[in-house]
């Protein structure tokens, strides 16, 4: 179904795409900003995703989705945002050329797996012609960034 390229919050499935490092607060802080006081129209997403290493997929949990202190239930239960669909299963850890997880992105290596798991997540929301994809630029390394918006 068609919908008009400048409203992506009326698509069926908005993601906010986010890459992040050891301060998830960028995710509770980009939700603030687009869905609470957004400078243009809300932009309220269905589903949050984030592209991490393993330890920042750890903090993510443990700030964002945990019972205590739970960042993300709390912005969403204080100002009453409709249900949004984010779970440790949307955490996505960046991984080696082996499979395994990577702890940070140092080397060329880790840079060129890096690239290749970002580029590939953004291939798959960009498939679907039902989607409206936001990425947030502002957390982890620099290159992840970099490849995050490089890939769209």
């Amino acid at each position: 179904m068609p919908y008009a390229r400048e409203h992506p919050g009326a698509y069926p499935r908005r993601v906010l795409l986010a890459v992040t490092g050891l301060s998830p607060q960028i995710v509770t802080e980009t939700l603030y900003a687009l869905a609470v006081a957004p400078a243009q129209a809300a932009f309220v997403p269905s589903e949050i995703h984030l592209i991490t290493t393993r330890s920042g997929a750890e903090k993510a949990r443990l700030a964002l989705l945990s019972d205590e202190p739970g960042w993300f239930h709390r912005l969403c239960r204080d100002y009453t945002l409709p249900p949004i669909d984010f779970a440790a299963e949307h955490i996505h850890v960046l991984a080696d050329a082996d499979g395994d997880p990577l702890d940070d992105i140092r080397s060329p290596d880790d840079n060129r797996c890096a690239a290749d798991g970002i580029t590939e997540l953004v291939r798959d929301f960009t498939a679907d012609p039902d989607c409206a994809l936001h990425v947030s630029i502002a957390g982890g390394r620099k290159t992840m960034g970099f490849f995050l918006g490089y890939a769209l």
